[in-house]
């Protein structure tokens, strides 16, 4: 529980390879399995970046982005907090910036499009450093965790649907996923006596 007090749970199931069935000692407990493994790998991943030494990848050829004048301004006075969170950026020519750099975690194309959206959105230059950095790895860390979290209609066996609902319940927040959607739905033992008219 969250509380600390033990509860006992059973696995029961998988439906359409989509939910996680759960029989608790109050109710049925249904866990979106896509969403589930999404919460636990943004924290994973949130953690990794938040360390000190953030984990660059190199890139074999830099990513070159073609900016508005504004924009480039604003990448050449991110280049230092940028590197915090593991981008290394060299302003070019006219208006574009080199990415030589990125944070492990993300591939080229996701480190280019955050870097463009944030650029273009106008709050970076809004942004103190340690708040950017919080910014950068949020959104790194939530465009990782859904795109490497199990799918929906995607079997799990016994053992893969009992790591994943241990791990959750072990999450600093297992009830949304990154984007707000909720993990977690319980139908009480109230509520399935009612609807089969036992009460």
């Amino acid at each position: 529980g969250r509380s600390g007090e033990p509860r006992s749970f059973r696995l029961l199931g998988q439906y359409k390879g989509t939910l996680l069935l759960l029989e608790g000692a109050d109710g049925l407990y249904l866990i979106d399995q896509h969403v589930a493994h999404e919460r636990i790998l943004f924290e994973r991943i949130r953690r990794n970046l938040e360390a000190d030494q953030p984990q660059v990848q190199p890139l074999l050829e830099p990513l070159v982005l073609d900016l508005s004048s504004a924009e480039r301004q604003g990448a050449e006075d991110l280049v230092e907090p940028l590197a915090g969170v593991g981008f290394e950026i060299t302003p070019l020519s006219g208006e574009s910036v080199a990415i030589a750099a990125i944070p492990a975690e993300l591939t080229p194309t996701q480190a280019g499009g955050m870097l463009e959206a944030l650029l273009r959105s106008g709050q970076a230059e809004a942004l103190g450093a340690s708040d950017l950095r919080r910014t950068m790895i949020e959104e790194a860390a939530a465009s990782m965790a859904c795109r490497s979290a199990v799918k929906m209609h995607e079997p799990l066996t016994a053992t893969e649907m009992e790591q994943l609902v241990s791990e959750l319940f072990e999450a600093d927040q297992p009830f949304a996923c990154p984007h707000g959607r909720p993990v977690i739905l319980k139908l009480s033992d109230f509520d399935l006596e009612k609807r089969f008219k036992r009460r």
